[in-house]
């Protein structure tokens, strides 16, 4: 339920701004085309290779979801972003965190381009833009797998004064505060910066078993420093701050289709929390050397602690003896993840060709520490709050592990005429684990032809690698052998356009994945078994996208994509489809402007049936999501604007099974299925100066 107060004093503050507007005398034209300049269309991404490359001359997939779609729809998590993008599938949120996959495989992070510790809701208030490069990364990122990545792509300051402050209310007692504060600190604007503070609380539309809600707090504050030293020369500062405490939802638990005990009952104990903790630190230096080469370099402190109480109810008696099974733990997690890069790129001519030429080294450094106290189970009955957790007898289960990677990568972008464009690069890189060496070598290769100036033809070859450790187990002949990379391998050839005087962004590839290397168990006899890496799996597909303005007052961002995907050798899962993971999928969000300053927004979301484990034991229906929004933007003078805002989400409350989903032969059917929200609310108030 939602603060009807609150709610209330929102929604009228939004009504109240075309009603203020309409006491104006004419109608301020800048204020329109203001609001049409955005257009959801990005014509430049930093991700897929490293350097600043329109999209047409990107040998790969790469979407963007800007920060007008982002404020647009209200988004506060990066799950709520990524919705907007086909190719990614979201997967279960046990554990406050969000997971996804991308063209079917498990889909990694990246901040500002460097590798991001992400067992969290990332928050949206700190980013000016989302990337979502397709396809393996293995040359530029190394270990990845070869769906794809996302680029966090922080905000910057700006050389001139901007304030920007919200007030979202909603559904669940929602509530967030956000301020934006950018500018120059100079009179020469050489010193700017930039800070970001934002507050949300909400309860969940779940309860528990003796009543109570599922509610979450979190705070976010970030600070961003740009310092020119010359015209050549800057340095940027940043520090970010993210503290997240909630309650523990683990998902529904579903047999034979049905959601058992209701939509709305939360199966972890009451008393189950998360706190985390995330604190990044870090600098860039960019840097102009001579008329051909330019430098960048950079460095991140990402420090993450958890502190993880839970239950983990089981469901092995619950058929016949009517109980829950919860034991649990308190667990504390510390992740340290250090990240260093140096880029050298050179832009010049060589042999009647332009080359753009990127040498750069990149090193991660690893840290985990954790502290375990197991508790003691017990049996409830359903709808009986469980009783406060006792540690088990023992000593607490404490872990240490570490491991530094080092790469080293070469590319070289070759433009032979206005017609033709290749690029070739290759990247090794060394990861040492306690001692042990595992070394990866990853080539990318792609060809792209221009048969106007705005569109481009191109076929790409990639590779990324997945770090393994050794075998473990003493059932296992091989015990203590070290595993080799799991490889991935694409093929894609693709087509990119620029329509409608380059307003609208048509994309389009066909694209084949194959990940070598998975482990396969086989039996050897004598009750012994090898852990060899013949396993494999593979997915193809098609996708195709669209970005920008169909008319002056239309903007469409949609995406749809087809995948066939299944284990090709496995010793438990061969022929089968992986879990969420659907066939088809299809997203679009498009904005209709009034001349009166009025923005209309339609969304939806379709994901087709899929599976919702790796054995393929039950299914999830497909469904269709439709969300509306209206806007209103007063011109209160010439530097501020007013902007008010309703969303709704789910307009026809349809009811759906989201990510996430654990089987086992001990009960039937699933538990960690998320359950899809209904209809739900928000209400918005925005000061824009």
């Amino acid at each position: 339920m939602f603060s009807k107060s609150q709610l209330a004093l929102v929604i009228g503050a939004v009504l109240a701004v075309p009603a203020a507007y309409a006491e104006t005398t004419k109608v301020d034209e800048h204020m329109v085309v203001t609001g049409r300049d955005h257009g959801y269309k990005a014509d430049t991404n930093t991700t897929a290779m490293r350097i600043e490359a329109t999209q047409l001359e990107t040998p790969g997939q790469v979407a963007i979801i800007d920060e007008q779609i982002i404020d647009e729809q209200r988004a506060s998590t990066l799950g709520e972003v990524l919705a907007n993008d086909a190719s990614i599938s979201a997967g279960d949120k046990s554990r406050n965190r969000e997971r996804f996959k991308s063209r079917g495989f498990d889909l990694q992070v990246l901040r500002d381009g460097r590798k991001h510790w992400s067992h969290y809701k990332q928050p949206i208030e700190l980013l000016e833009r989302v990337e979502i490069l397709k396809g393996p990364s293995g040359l530029l990122y190394g270990t990845s797998a070869p769906g794809g990545m996302v680029n966090m792509v922080s905000k910057k300051p700006t050389h001139e004064t901007q304030i920007n402050f919200s007030q979202d209310v909603g559904s669940n007692n929602h509530s967030r505060t956000v301020l934006d504060v950018s500018g120059a600190l100079n009179e020469d604007k050489t010193l700017r910066a930039r800070t970001v503070l934002s507050k949300m609380t909400e309860d969940s539309w779940r309860k528990y078993s003796d009543g109570s809600e599922h509610s979450t707090e979190r705070f976010v504050g970030g600070l961003f420093v740009d310092y020119d030293f010359n015209d050549d020369v800057t340095l940027s500062l940043h520090y970010d701050n993210t503290q997240d405490k909630g309650n523990v939802d683990s998902g529904a638990y579903i047999v034979d289709g049905n959601v058992v005990n209701g939509r709305d009952h939360i199966w972890d104990a009451q008393w189950s929390t998360i706190d985390n903790s995330s604190e990044n630190i870090g600098f860039d230096i960019n840097a102009r050397l001579n008329d051909t080469w330019a430098l960048t370099t950079g460095y991140n402190y990402q420090d993450f602690k958890r502190q993880d109480i839970e239950s983990f109810p089981d469901f092995s008696k619950y058929q016949s003896q009517g109980v829950i099974t919860h034991g649990g733990s308190d667990r504390k997690d510390h992740w340290v993840f250090q990240t260093a890069y140096t880029d050298f790129v050179g832009n010049f001519d060589a042999l009647g060709m332009t080359h753009q030429l990127l040498l750069g080294a990149n090193w991660l450094g690893y840290t985990y520490d954790r502290n375990q106290t197991s508790f003691n189970k017990v049996d409830v009955k359903p709808g009986e709050p469980v009783p406060t957790p006792t540690p088990k007898a023992g000593k607490p289960r404490i872990s240490h592990s570490h491991y530094d990677s080092y790469g080293i990568y070469v590319q070289d972008m070759i433009t032979f005429n206005d017609q033709w464009q290749a690029l070739a690069g290759a990247r090794f890189d060394e990861t040492r684990d306690e001692g042990r060496k595992d070394n990866a070598l990853s080539p990318k290769f792609a060809v792209i032809y221009h048969p106007a100036v705005n569109g481009s033809i191109y076929v790409t070859y990639s590779e990324s690698f997945e770090h393994q450790r050794e075998v473990s187990g003493s059932e296992y002949v091989n015990d203590g052998e070290q595993l080799d990379p799991r490889r991935g391998k694409l093929y894609e050839v693709g087509t990119k356009w620029n329509l409608l005087d380059d307003t609208l962004y048509l994309t389009g590839a066909l694209f084949d994945i194959t990940e070598e290397g998975r482990t396969i168990s086989e039996e050897v006899g004598g009750g012994k078994k090898k852990l060899t890496q013949a396993g494999e799996q593979n997915h193809r597909g098609a996708e195709v996208g669209a970005q920008g303005n169909i008319t002056e007052d239309f903007s469409l961002s949609a995406s749809a994509m087809y995948l066939k995907a299944e284990y090709v050798r496995h010793e438990s899962y061969q022929g089968n489809r992986p879990a969420d993971v659907p066939e088809f999928s299809a997203s679009v969000w498009s904005r209709y402007s009034l001349d009166t300053g009025t923005d209309m927004n339609l969304g939806v979301i379709y994901v087709g049936e899929r599976y919702g484990d790796a054995s393929n034991t039950f299914k999830k229906d497909g469904y269709t999501r439709v969300d509306l929004g209206v806007s209103h933007t007063h011109k209160y003078d010439d530097k501020l604007d007013i902007i008010g805002r309703l969303n709704v989400e789910n307009v026809f409350d349809t009811d759906y099974l989201a990510g996430g989903g654990s089987t086992s032969k001990s009960y039937p059917g699933a538990k960690n299925v998320t359950v899809g929200e209904g209809r739900n609310f928000m209400a918005s108030i925005q000061f824009r100066y």
